[in-house]
């Protein structure tokens, strides 16, 4: 029982840390750097491209491109899939950058404290 509540807790944090940093980067990135044991957690959207990537390499582009019978050559209904990819890794790259531009700042405030 102990176990089952340490995993439900833990992935509890998890949750609420990943939202955090989507909807309120600044508040929860100085959450993170004040307790540091969540640190690893400001490293979210690169791990997110990661498993997008593979994601949409191995399951999403094969199964459009078998529906809408794509072929190599361009067809107005396969056009939108290199668009969506490149939206989302601007967005994971941008919401990299910014986690890591709060990381140093709140390091750098926090070590000044002490």
């Amino acid at each position: 029982m102990k176990k089952r509540k340490l995993v439900l807790s833990t992935t509890y944090s998890l949750g609420q840390i990943s939202v955090g940093l989507v909807l309120h980067p600044y508040q929860t990135m100085q959450a993170l750097v004040r307790e540091k044991v969540f640190i690893w957690m400001s490293l979210l959207p690169s791990l997110t491209l990661m498993t997008t990537t593979v994601v949409w390499k191995i399951v999403i582009v094969p199964l459009v491109r078998f529906i809408f019978s794509c072929s190599q050559a361009v067809i107005f209904n396969c056009n939108w899939l290199s668009f969506v990819s490149n939206l989302i890794a601007f967005y994971c790259i941008y919401w990299q950058l910014l986690l890591f531009y709060l990381l140093i700042r709140f390091s750098s405030a926090y070590r000044k404290k002490l």
